[in-house]
């Protein structure tokens, strides 16, 4: 429900506001609307219609309020509501002071034999607390530091993507080779009211020991040669994707039509050539990779340290925030998750996944996230912390180019989708947490580089 929409020259509409705190950040509004205000009000509106409706043995515009009030009570009470209680509600707001989040809801409405008119609105509002201190922070930081291993997993990473299949002619094959095949498997039925259609597969290439390669394939197909025949069994585990094999036993029969391994470049100048022509040697290749992951791990660094300073604040500061907004950073999370799938060439729609649980588990975090916005906003609040002209074009100019875009067109699609206010909290949060930071006891703590199972783990906490 609209709260802006204020019906002019009208006198004070409220006779009594009460307020009761629900759970959470949600309050319950009783408001009194005088008899008088809606006698006013139903009058005005009647009179509006009069001048509207065709009403036989009247002439058109001349149609008595009286015949309005009766004819049309249902249409005429509704139109009076829409006008008095976005308008009361408002009043009532801005008299308490209330910060309302979202959208308030009607929990209970009546017109009373006075006239006057009794409505109760649920609304959830801006969480009230006690900012604990935030100067001087105990943070430590945790730089990750390259390692030449880390650069040689790169190169590694280049050599595999150059590997060569070469046929295997003097051997059988073995944990690492690809055998080709042609396969038809025979799903085993749970009982007889069960039944799952057969799988056949032309040409399937499998690579024998890869992880993402079940076992009963690799000891099915090891010790094979290009011609041979195999049956073997496959038993798939119970989480197995898509779920109709999930738990089941498929008897397989295989006609391997060519057994290969992986031939590898030798690393060298040539190789780092090869990889990118600007590169005459290994050594100049090795120093761009490093160069690269340096700056990852730099901005890695920083991204988690700031992070890890929010959680701490988050931890200092424990209160309840709106369901509204909880749910809006779900939302925004799941929208990222989406699109992080797409990148990665799947369809969310076509995943049969648990989206409730999934969204349920994001809850945690979004909590801690909004929470986190409140407190970087009373900051700014506290220190006198806005975001300048300049500074939200600044802003808005790294996000353009960002996106290959002008900074005048996106300035006024943001200005169009109401969206410029949201860029400014951004820029005001961000200066808030450097306060934090600049007057932080920061201590550093190197940790080993990009890749590792340590940092993996998260590398930039913030912790005493």
């Amino acid at each position: 429900m609209k709260t802006n929409n204020h019906p002019s020259e009208r006198q004070e509409s409220i006779l009594n506001i009460t307020v009761t705190d629900q759970e959470q950040c949600k309050k319950q509004l009783r408001l009194e609307i005088s008899a008088e205000v809606v006698r006013a009000e139903t009058d005005k509106v009647a009179a509006d219609l009069a001048r509207k409706i065709n009403v036989p043995g009247f002439r058109p515009g001349h149609v008595p309020k009286s015949v309005v009030k009766t004819r049309f009570r249902k249409e005429l009470r509704d139109e009076v509501l829409s006008q008095l209680l976005p308008h009361s509600l408002g009043d009532a707001i801005k008299e308490k002071d209330l910060k309302v989040i979202g959208e308030p809801s009607v929990e209970d409405l009546k017109f009373k034999d006075d006239d006057s008119i009794d409505v109760v609105f649920n609304v959830e509002v801006a969480p009230e607390f006690t900012l604990s201190n935030y100067k001087e922070l105990p943070l430590t930081k945790r730089v990750i530091k390259v390692r030449d291993e880390d650069v040689d997993k790169v190169i590694e990473r280049y050599r595999q993507a150059q590997a060569e299949l070469i046929p295997v002619e003097d051997r059988l094959s073995q944990s690492g080779d690809i055998v080709t095949v042609n396969l038809k498997g025979e799903v085993e039925s749970k009982d007889d009211s069960d039944t799952v259609e057969d799988i056949t597969q032309e040409e399937l290439e499998i690579e024998l020991g890869a992880q993402s390669v079940l076992k009963g394939f690799t000891e099915g197909l090891s010790g094979v040669s290009a011609g041979d025949q195999r049956t073997f069994q496959v038993e798939y585990p119970d989480d197995y994707k898509p779920e109709k094999y999930a738990g089941r036993r498929v008897n397989f029969k295989a006609d391997i039509t060519a057994v290969r391994t992986k031939e590898f470049p030798e690393v060298g100048d040539e190789f780092a050539h090869s990889v990118n022509e600007k590169f005459n040697t290994l050594e100049e290749l090795r120093a761009d990779i490093r160069s690269k992951l340096e700056k990852e791990a730099e901005q890695r660094t920083e991204d988690d340290f700031r992070s890890g300073t929010i959680d701490k604040l988050v931890d200092r500061n424990r209160f309840d925030v709106p369901e509204y907004v909880i749910n809006k950073q779900i939302d925004a999370r799941m929208k990222t998750l989406f699109r992080q799938m797409a990148a990665q060439g799947m369809d969310p729609r076509m995943l049969n996944l648990d989206w409730e649980s999934l969204r349920d588990g994001q809850r945690e975090r979004a909590e801690r996230e909004v929470r986190g916005i409140f407190i970087l906003d009373k900051i700014a609040q506290t220190e006198d912390i806005d975001a300048s002209e300049e500074e939200l074009s600044a802003e808005l100019k790294e996000y353009a180019e960002r996106i290959g875009q002008t900074e005048e067109s996106v300035r006024a699609r943001l200005t169009k989708e109401n969206s410029l206010d949201s860029i400014r909290e951004q820029v005001k949060h961000r200066k808030a947490l450097d306060l934090v930071i600049a007057s932080a006891e920061i201590r550093t703590e190197d940790i080993e580089g990009p890749g590792t199972d340590e940092e993996a783990g998260g590398s930039g906490s913030a912790n005493e």
